[in-house]
């Protein structure tokens, strides 16, 4: 979960619309309250500045409220709403593979991070709903290809829902984006990936199959 609030990601017009400016003071309050602590105030700030003005920030925000106050259904709502009202030029683009990634604007960091807490916040939700949480962390990780936090997340959804292989693929890359926890992460995947093809060749071997020793060779990243 990406808990940063957001206050403006578009720099100020030369011609103030005073009602753009109203709701960017609730903005504001809500993060100087956020910051103190004060989720109920920061909410009612944040909700009246979508009142005077629907914007992307303010819906994400309230999210991050509502997040953290445990209101899962909420958050998604808010965050779905943050999403709708992204403005149309807000969209990744696909990167020069042979140049370095360029610094994410402010409002492409906001995208990123609503999509991976809509991740988390479907994981969290009873009945968990991976297909979604899946689905946003790939948005983000198509933002930011470089966020470890967003991969490791990925990885772990995906080991949740038994792709195993994708799995092990998406620890690792988190490992070398510098999420050292994810080594454990590898060294067990590698063991279920190792005992699951076992498994097959004794069932394969029972009903009179056959295999080679590749289907049962260790993988990448194998457990110590």
């Amino acid at each position: 979960m990406q808990q940063r609030s957001a206050s403006s990601t578009t720099p100020h017009s030369s011609t103030i619309d005073p009602q753009e400016l109203a709701a960017q003071e609730q903005l504001d309050q809500g993060t100087e309250a956020l910051a103190q602590g004060d989720f109920p105030k920061a909410l009612e700030h944040y909700k009246h500045s979508v009142q005077i003005k629907e914007t992307s920030i303010g819906y994400y925000n309230i999210g991050v409220v509502q997040y953290q106050l445990r209101d899962l259904a909420g958050s998604i709502s808010s965050f779905e709403s943050s999403l709708a009202h992204t403005p149309a030029g807000v969209k990744p683009t696909l990167p020069d593979p042979t140049q370095p990634l360029p610094e994410l604007s402010p409002a492409l960091v906001i995208l990123a991070d609503t999509h991976t807490n809509l991740g988390a916040a479907y994981i969290l939700t009873k009945p968990p709903q991976p297909e979604k949480a899946l689905e946003h962390l790939q948005k983000a990780l198509m933002i930011n290809p470089d966020d470890g936090e967003v991969c490791y997340n990925l990885a772990a959804v995906l080991e949740a829902t038994g792709e195993l292989d994708e799995a092990l693929v998406a620890y690792e890359r988190a490992q070398k984006l510098g999420i050292q926890r994810a080594e454990l992460n590898i060294k067990n995947i590698s063991a279920k990936i190792l005992g699951k093809k076992r498994e097959e060749a004794e069932k394969a071997q029972s009903s009179g199959g056959s295999v080679s020793a590749s289907d049962v060779g260790p993988q990448q990243g194998g457990a110590a």
